[in-house]
């Protein structure tokens, strides 16, 4: 979010907001309840970490009862437009369709199908939307414009977003997976809370009022919505308040018409609730997976801190060494070596029994605290990037609404109100290596802050076992607003530091953003993960679609594309959502590789795609890449060089 988009304050709105008198709604907030015995789960040590049992048997579901479905129509819309000559080598279809009696699936011998994830980078509004266009080439409803990789969007196992891209994962599976143009433009019907609005994306996100008075009157609704989770005891901060503007975007219940007022807007829809869906139940939908950066104790007591901000990307806000948090329906919680530990996400704001002067009389749990829009709304909360100037927050409109939140609802003085402010429910945990263990609080932030906005690093655990990533990238790489390929520099660099636990295997990519830039990688699909050494290690195929430039076609013309837009933009007319999509779906369906020749570039990408996504699951098998697999890679694959 640019500070040039939110500077409009003035004196009337602050003091409107100090006389913020709590609106009477039916909104509800957390909890208390009985702590169980054991709140946290240790996820044992760095190479052998074991997922939830809950996920376990959902993937498990999905791979039984969906997936093979799935693949085999995927499988039959590659065949439908193979270019003419073209053969798929044989272990293609054999690994998508493969030919088993008709009998019950057997859990212990299920077939090898690939396990996809798929990753939605941040970057506000553009990424969203980008996803949205993306998503909508490789979705099997997609019957107006068949692409060859229709379906590849139902084969998926996992799909992880953060900050924009959390925003659509939040939308998609909250409301049960509806097309995908259904999910942004939905048709004209009330919206109470447990239907989707769509994106009201014509209003903006901050100020959707058509003047300052209804623009106070908003933000007053929005304050008056924290009332409840002050109420139960919890403090609120800016990211509060921001869940709540989310909320209206992205989480059922508004429409253009309540989008004003105070109300549900998607209140008691929470993130560990999703799995009571029928679509959940019925393991239709991918795995959904947030993440959240957090601010190390270190920098919040020094943010001069010389060893902290030597291990800050430039441009970024945290240390690329601080833990990565997922949140999943089931658990909340880090994988990396320091904490490796996890809370069942329905418990999200307790806090434990243990630790050092503590007993069972500290501990506090509740249910209600990880709402869906909170849970987004963290992923995309930038705020903290204020206060590393501290003339200029005062004068912003965040400062001003970080002043009457304040005043309003006062938070201890351990809290920082730039930063969704949790509390710790790893106190007391791994003292020696957690360095958060000894917080009452915890700082969390936008998921992309260590300058890794593409969530890529819970698709490539090697307990999680992902064959290929479908990497969705449109963040604003400065000093465009386009991608130049620093998310999977920046995650490189970062799986190199966990090479001894081999914990996060991920295959050699180029070593500067300047390589992207040069070869055109960013302007094409690129696929990672070719190399030898790539498959030695376990490393996932990288397929890697990202918001470069203009596509193909406009660049052919001369003409500018209009997916640059600013991460600042929080408003975009329909018409431009509309034109966004359009030219994101051309830009995963373009298809020019390095090699491209008498294939039209459309059918050659959505065979050489198809390889991509068999390559590993080939590789067990002890087969060869053969035909026009060969072709492909050498088309598509970085080579190694720089």
């Amino acid at each position: 979010m640019a500070r040039s988009q939110i500077t409009r304050c003035t004196t009337l709105l602050f003091l409107s907001l100090l006389c913020l008198f709590p609106v009477a709604f039916a909104q509800t907030g957390p909890s208390k309840i009985a702590c169980p015995q054991n709140l946290v789960r240790s996820a044992g040590p760095a190479a052998a970490h074991v997922l939830s049992a809950e996920e376990r048997s959902y993937i498990s579901g999905r791979m039984q009862s969906v997936l093979p479905d799935a693949w085999r129509t995927y499988l039959a819309s590659v065949r439908a437009v193979l270019p003419p000559g073209t053969k798929l080598p044989s272990y293609v279809s054999e690994i998508l369709d493969p030919k088993q009696p008709k009998q019950p699936f057997i859990p212990t011998h299920p077939a090898d199908l690939p396990k996809l994830g798929i990753a939605l980078s941040g970057g506000g509004l553009r990424a969203a939307y980008f996803a949205a266009g993306v998503l909508t080439a490789i979705d099997g409803r997609n019957t107006t414009h068949p692409t060859g990789s229709n379906g590849l969007l139902q084969a998926a196992t996992y799909l992880a977003g953060l900050s924009g891209g959390g925003w659509f994962t939040t939308a998609l599976v909250q409301a049960s997976l509806p097309t995908i143009p259904e999910l942004v433009f939905p048709p004209n019907a009330p919206a109470p809370n447990t239907h989707f609005g769509g994106f009201l994306s014509d209003l903006d996100i901050i100020t959707p009022g058509a003047d300052d008075a209804q623009n106070n009157a908003y933000f007053q609704a929005v304050l008056s919505e924290l009332a409840p989770k002050v109420a139960a005891g919890l403090p609120v901060t800016m990211a509060d308040a921001w869940t709540r503007m989310i909320a209206r975007h992205f989480v059922n219940g508004t429409t253009a018409e309540t989008i004003l007022n105070p109300g549900l807007h998607g209140d008691g829809i929470t993130f560990s609730g999703l799995q009571n869906l029928p679509s959940f139940n019925a393991h239709t939908q991918p795995f959904p997976i947030i993440l959240w950066n957090a601010i190390p104790p270190a920098l919040i007591d020094n943010p001069n801190d010389p060893q902290q901000l030597a291990d800050i990307v430039p441009g970024n806000t945290v240390p690329v060494g601080s833990e990565i948090w997922e949140v999943n329906m089931f658990e909340t919680g880090s994988w990396d070596p320091t904490l490796a530990s996890f809370i069942p996400t329905r418990l999200l704001g307790s806090t434990p029994a243990f630790g050092a002067g503590r007993s069972k009389t500290d501990a506090q749990c509740f249910v209600g605290v990880d709402q869906a829009a909170y849970v987004a709304g963290i992923s995309s909360n930038v705020f903290n990037g204020f206060n590393t100037t501290t003339n200029l927050l005062p004068f912003t409109l965040i400062g001003t609404l970080i002043n009457a939140i304040n005043a309003t609802f006062p938070s201890p003085l351990s809290v920082r109100l730039d930063s969704a402010a949790l509390p710790n429910p790893f106190k007391g945990v791994n003292a020696r290596t957690y360095p958060s263990s000894s917080e009452s609080f915890l700082s969390l932030i936008d998921g992309g802050s260590n300058g890794e906005v593409l969530p890529l690093q819970p698709l490539i655990m090697r307990s999680r076992g992902v064959d290929v990533i479908y990497a969705v990238d449109a963040p604003a790489d400065l000093p465009t607003s386009y991608a130049n390929g620093s998310d999977i520099v920046n995650t490189a660099a970062r799986a190199k530091r966990f090479s001894s636990e081999r914990l996060y295997p991920f295959p050699r990519v180029p070593a500067s953003p300047q390589t992207f830039v040069d070869r055109g990688l960013t302007l094409r699909p690129t696929i990672f993960g070719c190399l030898p050494e790539d498959e030695r290690i376990g490393a996932p195929i990288v397929v890697y679609i990202a918001n470069g430039g203009a596509s193909a076609e406009k660049r052919a013309k001369g003409e500018p594309g209009v997916t640059g837009v600013p991460t600042g933009q929080t408003a975009y007319s329909n018409e431009l959502a509309q034109a966004f999509m359009d030219e994101s779906f051309d830009i995963a369906t373009q298809g020019l590789g390095l090699n491209s020749t008498s294939i039209t570039a459309g059918q050659q990408w959505s065979t050489c795609l198809a390889c991509a996504v068999v390559d590993r699951a080939r590789a067990r098998r002890g087969d060869k890449r053969e035909g026009v697999c060969v072709e492909c890679f050498n088309n598509y694959c970085w080579d190694g060089r720089e």
